[in-house]
């Protein structure tokens, strides 16, 4: 961070929120952001089911997602796909992906690069980076007495793959199989649920004060938008069964799963208009449930889980 920190003070661009959701640069009048992530070990996954599709529209997703929670509006993007060797059916369907998720959150699609690489690449890696404008002031930070409002994720999204596949591979676990009454191969392709839209309108009709993108470290991702002088107590729902057969199966504990895994939330906003907000959500196809408080403490996150356990991260 301090490498990249000194290179923009050399270059003498204004530069903001490294770190954060979305970093952005001042440049000819505008307050631009670009943003890159990808889809990881879940195209492994995807692949041996067929729907690598999923990818395409994943690696759209977690990247509008992002920057959205910081109050920027993405407008275009270009991806990058990488296979161990030359297939026109792969290819095909994931930039099918990455079109339909394009669309949905209204970004225009400028190109992409698409890498054989033999010797380093085992499966399909799919990532896209996405430049995005930021023309609201949003600070995206929680206020003391805010509600917390969680919003449904769609399963998985892309997170957890690596110890999902571990725990099903260990076992000789088929990704297709049925556990518990769950069908893992319907669960295991789920998209990623694209919030941006939902997002963006609830900064424009200032609903929220802040909104954090469930990912990679789950809800700890919270800490991004509270102050030190702030906690944060959280009663989620019951999460999907299929969180609860990964936990029994890896014999997981209760305070990894809510650090790994979203746990049926994802995307977490705290607000003074809990209300006027859950009703956007509803009006974007979304359930949300007030699942907390913000209140007066030292940057803590407060998880009381549904096993009745009570984790602090």
């Amino acid at each position: 961070m301090k490498l990249v920190e000194g290179l923009n003070k050399e270059l003498g661009y204004d530069v903001k929120g490294l770190g954060s959701y979305a970093t952005t640069i001042s440049y000819g009048g505008l307050e631009l952001s670009l943003h890159i992530d990808g889809v990881g070990t879940k195209t492994l996954v995807l692949q041996v089911l067929g729907k690598l599709s999923v990818a395409g529209w994943d690696c759209v997703a977690m990247n509008v997602n992002d920057v959205a929670c910081s109050g920027a509006k993405p407008v275009a993007l270009v991806d990058y796909i990488a296979m161990p060797k030359s297939d026109e059916d792969v290819f095909r369907s994931v930039v099918e992906g990455v079109v339909e998720a394009a669309r949905h959150s209204n970004v225009a699609v400028l190109g992409g690069e698409t890498a054989i690489l033999p010797d380093l690449a085992v499966g399909v890696d799919a990532v896209c980076a996405v430049l995005a404008v930021k023309t609201q002031g949003f600070a995206n930070m929680a206020s003391i007495g805010d509600e917390v409002i969680g919003v449904e994720s769609w399963g998985l999204h892309a997170n957890g793959y690596s110890l999902v596949r571990k725990i099903l591979e260990s076992r000789g676990i088929e990704y297709s199989s049925i556990i518990g009454g769950v069908n893992l191969g319907n669960e295991l392709t789920k998209p990623t649920a694209i919030y941006s839209n939902l997002v963006l309108e609830a900064i424009e009709k200032k609903l929220i004060n802040s909104a954090a993108h469930i990912t990679g470290g789950a809800f700890t991702k919270i800490r991004r938008v509270l102050s030190n002088n702030m906690d944060v107590v959280l009663e989620p729902p019951e999460p999907p069964e299929i969180f609860k057969v990964i936990m029994e199966l890896g014999g997981v504990p209760i305070s990894e799963m809510y650090k790994v895994f979203n746990m049926g939330i994802g995307l977490v906003v705290t607000t003074k208009r809990s209300a006027e907000f859950m009703e956007l959500s509803r009006r974007h196809g979304f359930k949300a449930y007030v699942i907390g408080k913000v209140v007066e403490g030292s940057g803590k996150i407060v998880v009381k889980a549904f096993n009745g356990e009570t984790i602090v991260y």
